[in-house]
């Protein structure tokens, strides 16, 4: 799994022999008890990081190195798609950096007489703290030629606040109409969605201020910077048919790239190729800093220049797995706390209505620094033991001279295998070669 009993036992001053046959987790594994290890002491390659300090103990340089080059990754990502992510114009006219974008998926009312689009919100709310109220305001008005649709405002006036009686559109059974009043049963809505007819609202925009969270009504410049084509290097791997826990399939999300947008899709891509570029300037600044390049990779046992690069890399790509996380359309906004929660509060795939896509380049919740920060984070914490992680069958590997360590069997209550490719889909491509 995450590799706790090997990582516990290495800081105990043990030696730690980690097998899985899952390959998210040998890499999750050797991250923490492998690779570190064998950079210890090693200062960082980053042109001018080594003279930053004294010395480089533990795995500190290697950690140093992934904050560098990740810094470099996400620089480069802005000047690539940084367009995708306009900046919100504030009550006062002035500029701010959008956190986060609130939308709801949409299906066409079954109402012959009506046929609004209508959106699955879960709750209106967008903030709950004191003084700061926050939530959205649906109307419905009418076109020229008489069709109704569904606009938002937002409102903060406490008393005016949804109760709940009418906070939101989704129920336990089902949807409501807010044009006509027609209940929507799940199986309809789940009928919909599989032929192809749920879209996607913009709700709200959520921009920073100064110690508090600005939310706005949806702008058509906000709507048409999320309007960008699916990238023609998306994963391609087919969900399960059916899997614990996971809810989305029967609503026609039968890829794991179904279930991110266009803009979310473009921006993992993105990185994920970025990976590969960081790559290669780390082994040229490596060869650069001293290191010899034996032309051996990680996977060969390399003790150079290509081995730290694809180290670094490994690193690189688990932030860009830990984006994934958070840049899918199965994220959700708290409003008691105004921040994201990722795709796995729990390891499954529950069907979420009105989701959250954060930015990437904002300097708050779910964006691509904080990922890069826990990871660099976790490198400087790890013991620098003997470890090794491999991809093996337990009923056939090796025990001699060993003390064996192993959780009790999850196979009934978790998908592991399932849940993995999720993250899967987006380690490969960064770290195939």
């Amino acid at each position: 799994g995450g590799g706790s009993i090997p990582l516990e036992a290495q800081r105990l001053g043990l030696q730690a022999y980690a097998s899985d046959l899952n390959p998210v987790a040998v890499l999750i594994n050797k991250a923490l008890i492998e690779i570190p290890p064998k950079w210890a002491g090693q200062p960082p390659v980053f042109p001018g990081a080594a003279e930053q300090r004294l010395d480089w103990p533990k795995a500190t340089g290697l950690a140093e190195d992934v904050r560098r080059y990740g810094q470099w990754m996400r620089d480069e990502a802005e000047k690539r798609i940084g367009r995708l992510y306009p900046k919100a114009t504030l009550e006062d006219g002035s500029q701010a950096s959008v956190i986060a974008w609130i939308w709801a998926r949409t299906i066409t009312c079954p109402n012959p007489a009506c046929g609004v689009r209508l959106p699955l919100v879960r709750s209106w709310w967008l903030g709950k703290k004191k003084g700061k109220e926050a939530y959205v305001i649906p109307s419905v008005v009418y076109d020229s030629d008489g069709k109704p649709r569904i606009q938002f405002a937002i409102g903060h006036d406490p008393k005016h606040a949804p109760t709940k009686q009418d906070d939101g559109t989704v129920g336990r059974t089902g949807a409501s109409c807010l044009a006509c009043g027609t209940a929507v049963p799940f199986k309809v809505v789940r009928a919909n969605a599989r032929e192809g007819d749920m879209g996607e609202q913009l709700l709200a925009v959520v921009a920073e201020g100064n110690r508090r969270r600005h939310y706005l009504a949806p702008s058509e410049d906000q709507v048409q910077a999320a309007l960008v084509p699916t990238p023609p290097d998306v994963p391609e791997a087919e969900m399960p048919e059916a899997s614990l826990g996971f809810r989305t399939q029967a609503y026609g999300m039968n890829r794991y790239s179904d279930l991110f947008t266009p803009r979310q899709l473009t921006a993992l891509t993105t990185f994920s190729d970025l990976v590969g570029e960081a790559r290669e300037r780390i082994r040229f600044d490596a060869v650069s800093a001293g290191l010899p390049d034996d032309g051996l990779g990680l996977e060969a046992v390399g003790v150079g220049a290509s081995a730290y690069a694809d180290s670094v890399a490994v690193y690189l790509a688990l932030t860009v797995g830990r984006s994934s996380d958070y840049w899918s359309s199965l994220t959700s906004w708290s409003v008691s706390g105004e921040f994201v929660r990722g795709t796995f509060g729990r390891q499954a795939l529950p069907m979420v209505w009105d989701f959250t896509e954060v930015g990437p380049f904002s300097g708050s919740t779910g964006n691509y620094g904080s990922m890069l920060h826990w990871t660099v984070s976790a490198i400087e914490r790890v013991p620098t033991g003997i470890g090794q992680a491999i991809q093996a069958d337990a009923a056939r590997r090796e025990y001699s001279g060993v003390v064996v360590a192993t959780d009790p069997p999850y196979y009934d209550n978790i998908g592991y295998a399932d849940v993995s490719d999720f993250f899967f889909c987006w380690l490969r491509p960064a770290l195939r070669e």
